[in-house]
């Protein structure tokens, strides 16, 4: 497991790496790529951004337990989609409004 300080050069280069992969995504946009290289470009900046964000959380969980007398950093809330999908009277849905 690495140190915190190496941990802190991956935060950097990680930064880094995000910031070219949307200066690029930027550049193919100006540029007028086909939609199927951006819809690429935007899937590699999305995994990238997750991993950025994964380092991010160890480097600060690490910090915490670095601390001696330290509480645990509180867990980001996951958002949950159920309560969208509360069922809807018969006379409000897309069906409802068709006519014959």
């Amino acid at each position: 497991m690495p140190d915190l300080a190496e941990l802190e050069h991956y935060c950097v280069e990680a930064r880094e790496i995000l910031a070219r992969a949307e200066a690029t995504l930027d550049c193919l946009g100006r540029n007028g790529a086909c939609e199927g290289h951006l819809m690429m470009a935007k899937q590699g900046l999305t995994a990238l951004r997750h991993l950025s964000r994964i380092i991010d959380r160890h480097r600060t969980r690490l910090t915490f337990e670095a601390l001696p007398n330290a509480v645990s950093p509180p867990t980001p809330q996951k958002w949950t989609w159920r309560p969208l999908l509360r069922q809807r009277p018969a006379d409000e849905g897309w069906f409802a409004r068709t006519t014959a």
